[in-house]
């Protein structure tokens, strides 16, 4: 009787641990991929009463690919009010069904449900026209004033934002306290209160900066430069789905302008066309609800090589800085000079076979003037220095090994017999 009765215990613990088993396995395949990976949750602060450009939280309403659950007249509002970003880099579309933030005494909640596609942002912060104590939400969430009496004292409260996607809820604890401002009425005890972005559980990283990479860069005209906006935090967190503004204020190509959004990476680029020689200044800036974060400046130059296309060539041994160099006539093969040896008699300094060239490519070309080098060429003009010379047939190429600025001679003519030659003033690459 006894041996029956643990032979029945033994097959309930089993059937009882296989159920549970089931039932958790069943729980964790019922979590959507899309929920539990490229979900991002930021928490921020927003005083429009107080403005300070580089903490208030941006993006914020207007904002590329952001829905925003706010007062929706955000020039008539007033916000001193918490805020929560939910963003989706899932890879696919997400519903949001809640966002509820508790905070000591308070739980905060209200807004409607979202869906939220891949790449977007929602934002729920205060409704209301005007703020207020309580916790009246979604009209309000002054999140910085529950139970801060005394006012400038922490008070330790840690708020904890719930999440729920399709179904899911996962909790956040805002360990930074950037929704509660420290503990303290931020307003009260320091003024201004705004607080960006930044990731739950992490910060606070109150500020923001907006930087313009490369410093510098050089290509030829009619091609295509490309500057780089990267948009973070004071802790270099990216803050993706703000806009940029891009505008050359300066130089050649003045006037031009672009726009981008930043990406995950806090990233947006701008790419423009150089139509003419010299040196353009480029800037971005980031525009929020309290004015404007500029960034620093950055340099294009632009440089030209034969008029119409193609380029001349010296060879490496004559990259002398200050020296004259003979980039085109009918004994370039003997006045040019390379580390590998003579080059052909057949190549007289001028290639048309690469339509942008640049340090590390090749070029190639044909004999004598069957490649067409122009009628006429500039002042100051960028030529390639190559180290070897080769001839298959009826084709010549080489490398580049630099490129060079000169500033040329008279006597220039298409005709090989009127040589092409000029003073070495700086080195390109």
């Amino acid at each position: 009787m006894e041996r029956t009765f643990h032979r029945a215990a033994s097959r309930l613990v089993s059937v009882l641990g296989l159920g549970f088993l089931l039932a958790g396995a069943a729980f964790i395949g019922a979590i959507p991929a899309a929920a539990s990976n490229g979900i991002g949750v930021y928490v921020g602060y927003a005083d429009s009463s107080h403005p300070n450009v580089t903490h208030f939280p941006t993006p914020w309403a207007g904002s590329p690919n952001v829905i925003f659950e706010g007062c929706p007249l955000t020039s008539a509002c007033v916000f001193d009010a918490g805020a929560v970003q939910v963003i989706n880099n899932s890879g696919g579309a997400v519903t949001v069904n809640s966002v509820a933030i508790h905070v000591g005494s308070c739980t905060f909640s209200g807004w409607p449900s979202a869906v939220l596609p891949n790449g977007g942002s929602l934002i729920v912060t205060q409704t209301a026209a005007a703020p207020a104590e309580g916790c009246d939400a979604p009209a309000q969430f002054d999140s910085s004033d529950i139970d801060t009496l005394p006012l400038c004292k922490p008070n330790g409260i840690q708020p904890v934002v719930d999440v729920t996607i399709n179904g899911t809820t996962t909790s956040y604890t805002d360990s930074g306290q950037v929704l509660n401002t420290g503990g303290i009425d931020g307003g009260a005890c320091s003024g201004n209160e705004s607080t960006q972005w930044t990731k739950a559980g992490t910060g606070p990283c109150a500020g923001s900066q907006l930087s313009l990479t490369p410093p510098t860069q050089t290509h030829a005209v009619g091609t295509t430069a490309t500057v780089t906006a990267t948009f973070t935090n004071t802790c270099g967190q990216p803050l993706q789905n703000v806009a940029v503004s891009f505008t050359v204020p300066s130089g050649p190509n003045a006037g031009r302008t672009g726009s981008g959004t930043t990406n995950a990476s806090g990233q947006a680029s701008f790419s423009y066309v150089g139509v003419a020689t010299g040196t353009d200044t480029v800037s971005a800036a980031v525009t929020n609800t309290a004015g404007t974060i500029p960034a620093n400046t950055v340099t294009v130059i632009w440089i030209a090589f034969a008029p119409g296309g193609g380029a001349f060539v010296i060879g490496d041994l004559d990259d002398i800085s200050g020296a004259q160099a003979y980039w085109w006539g009918a004994q370039w093969w003997k006045a040019d000079h390379l580390s590998t040896g003579l080059a052909p008699a057949a190549f007289k300094g001028y290639e048309n076979g690469n339509a942008s060239p640049w340090c590390g490519q090749t070029w190639t070309t044909r004999p004598g003037n069957s490649s067409k080098p122009p009628k006429s060429v500039p002042s100051v003009m960028a030529v390639l220095v190559t180290s070897h010379v080769t001839k298959n047939g009826p084709v010549i190429s080489g490398d580049i090994v630099h490129i060079v600025l000169v500033q040329t001679n008279r006597g220039y003519a298409a005709n090989p017999g009127h040589i092409g030659t000029g003073k070495i003033i700086a080195t390109i690459c």
